[in-house]
């Protein structure tokens, strides 16, 4: 048993449509096994469901355990970053760790949260080892780009992402001080599309100083569907994160940087497109790895472009 004080840790699941997804993450919270001095309870946050997934959440409250309450709420605005913040809003812990509807946690998951956060009061957010469980074989050249899929593993030592690096916990497994993401995150992100809205958390949290970890003692397994690691979705993903670049590099920058920024970004974007093409030639887009990287380049070359065109449709509006 810890000595430490009580801790009070609210675990937030934000699902769409999960009716079927979400008991795998319920049966695995249900039998966590948590310390006494640690108060928690969870959140499902319904994200606009058009399925059951009220019906099975409160079929799961009518023989819960008592000492981890179950709550359910209902989000109208469809996005998983909407889903977070009505988790944030609705809940009460000094910590908040968020869960996907397709992550399992093992049974001391919500025990090494806790010990980490204690051993590491500067961390304003921290994610930990994430194992992919695919429902197919893993094809070879998809393995580079599990990283887009939020798969983790950076090794057995904690230690600080690299965040000027542009290296992020994916929000999968995340867990964040309520004291943090209540100085530091608005409640609209500047972007709420894939790849955007995980990063620009952790993003804005360091720039006020605050500590972002890698914690090696909380594994989670990610269930990738087949379709997720088919060469169109896996095009789009990685697209999608290479636009949301200069978005993020423009939180907390003075104006008379940005151009500076954006131009030094588009440049960039213009040489590892170079290098792609000369380091795959006629194989440019042959593999899946190398049709996902050049997407990925691609979506940074556009960044600026996107930033700047949203720029100017907000000074219009």
């Amino acid at each position: 048993m810890s000595t430490h004080s009580p801790v009070m840790l609210s675990v937030v699941v934000p699902t769409y449509n999960g009716a079927n997804r979400i008991p795998d993450v319920l049966d695995r919270l249900a039998q966590q096994d948590v310390d006494d001095d640690i108060v928690w309870n969870i959140w499902v946050v319904d994200n606009n469901s058009s399925d059951d997934t009220a019906e099975v959440v409160q079929r799961y409250q009518k023989n819960w355990p008592t000492d981890r309450p179950l709550n359910y709420v209902f989000e109208p605005q469809q996005g998983l970053a909407y889903g977070r913040q009505c988790g944030i809003d609705n809940s009460d812990g000094d910590l908040v760790a968020f869960l996907d509807d397709d992550n399992w946690p093992p049974g001391d998951w919500v025990n090494q949260i806790v010990a980490f956060s204690q051993q590491y009061p500067r961390a304003g957010a921290f994610g930990g080892r994430i194992v992919g469980v695919f429902d197919t074989e893993l094809p070879t050249d998809v393995k580079p780009l599990l990283g887009f899929l939020a798969i983790r593993d950076r090794g057995n030592h904690p230690h600080r992402y690299p965040i000027e690096q542009l290296q992020f916990p994916p929000g999968a497994g995340l867990v964040v001080r309520r004291v943090a993401w209540e100085t530091c995150i608005p409640p609209v992100l500047v972007r709420n599309t894939r790849g955007a809205d995980d990063s620009e958390i952790s993003w804005r949290m360091a720039k006020a100083d605050w500590e972002i970890w890698y914690n090696p003692y909380t594994t989670i397994e990610h269930f990738i569907p087949k379709n997720r690691l088919e060469r169109s979705y896996l095009r789009a993903l990685t697209h999608a994160y290479g636009l949301c670049t200069c978005d993020l590099l423009m939180i907390e920058t003075v104006p008379w940087q940005r151009p500076i920024l954006l131009f030094k970004s588009f440049l960039g974007s213009l040489k590892r497109i170079v290098m792609h093409l000369k380091k795959y030639r006629h194989r440019a887009t042959s593999t899946v790895e190398a049709d996902c990287l050049l997407a990925f380049h691609m979506g940074n070359l556009k960044s600026p472009f996107v930033y700047l065109f949203k720029q100017l449709r907000n000074q219009s509006a």
